[in-house]
């Protein structure tokens, strides 16, 4: 691994030569090497020229032939055959005794145990807070422009004041 070269100043700049040319080490000539034979035949097996070609046809991909296309579907089409489909039904099967049970279940509850007139709860109906206009709110005429976001936040904070005050009013708390 190279030290890291400080960047180039005047005096560089009048200089021929580049302070930052360095010369590559051996692993990296040698990796750099292969890399090149792998992109030019794409037979040989190199990482880095898989990830670069599968960016490349990502950007442009390559149309398919007829023959690579018809071979893709038959590969297709028969491994959907030979795969079992057996577990749509089983599935169902289970499903199916599932809810019979649950209903079994329920009409043995109703008869063993009768559903009696339970007495509707009694309470006072609270006294609710029925909005129905905006007018109180807004005492001043509008301005022709802006005041926008101040007056929503005007019908917002009354519609969850009296939201507030409904809710409590139908807990007892008031």
């Amino acid at each position: 691994m190279t030290t890291p070269r400080r960047p180039p100043d005047e005096a560089d700049a009048r200089d021929d030569s580049s302070a930052l040319d360095v010369e590559p080490s051996e692993d990296e000539a040698r990796a750099a090497a292969e890399l090149r034979e792998a992109l030019a035949d794409p037979a040989l097996v190199n990482e880095d020229a898989d990830l670069l070609r599968s960016l490349a046809l990502a950007e442009t991909p390559r149309p398919l032939g007829v023959d690579e296309h018809r071979a893709l579907l038959e590969r297709a089409i028969a491994g959907a055959r030979e795969r079992p489909r057996q577990g749509g039904r089983v599935i169902r099967v289970a499903f199916g005794a599932a809810v019979a049970t649950l209903a079994i279940a329920a009409s043995f509850a109703v008869l063993v145990h009768p559903m009696s007139e339970a007495p509707a709860p009694t309470f006072a109906l609270a006294t609710l807070a029925h909005v129905r206009s905006t007018q109180p709110l807004f005492t001043e005429p509008f301005a022709r422009r802006g005041g926008e976001s101040s007056r929503i936040d005007r019908v917002a904070l009354a519609r969850a004041s009296d939201l507030r005050d409904n809710e409590f009013s139908r807990w007892g708390v008031r």
